[in-house]
């Protein structure tokens, strides 16, 4: 009942309302995301007396082959668009500024939080990431859209 109430409701899809407090996930989301790549390695918190509890949760996060952590951007980089997209398209129909907001607002913010590595103790901006990134985004943004339209063809017969 409640997955046939969530695919009729297209919320995966679509933000509820012209509610602006929708906004508060694509934006949160993007705060987590940025605490999570900007925590630094183990050893600079200990190096800084940081807490306990930060230091587990930072080996938690450097805890994982390189690679891993380097496949792990897409992902996390495809729900950010996807949110982004999904707040946007809260009017009817594929209007250009629902689409160009999300591309600037998840593009931006892709490179700028790789950017922000080099500001990180013992961090570095990786190619990998970056491109990682990229790709989850774009992924997502493609992949919104024409669920979006499809979406639209269907509510129009």
């Amino acid at each position: 009942m409640l997955l046939s109430k969530f695919k009729s409701n297209n919320l995966w899809l679509i933000a509820p309302s012209a509610s602006k407090i929708w906004f508060l996930f694509p934006l949160l989301y993007t705060l987590l995301i940025q605490i999570l790549t900007g925590i630094p390695k183990p050893s600079t918190l200990r190096e800084r007396s940081a807490d306990d509890l930060l230091i587990q949760f930072a080996e938690e996060i450097f805890d994982y082959p390189y690679w891993l952590q380097d496949i792990s951007h897409y992902p996390l980089f495809f729900l950010l668009a996807w949110l982004w997209s999904w707040f946007f398209q809260r009017k009817k129909g594929p209007r250009l500024s629902t689409f160009f907001l999300p591309v600037f607002l998840s593009l931006s913010y892709a490179i700028f939080n790789e950017l922000a590595q080099f500001f990180i103790p013992q961090r570095f901006p990786s190619f990998g990431d970056l491109a990682m990134n990229l790709m989850g985004v774009t992924s997502a943004l493609i992949l919104h859209r024409k669920a979006f339209k499809n979406h639209l063809g269907r509510c129009a017969r």
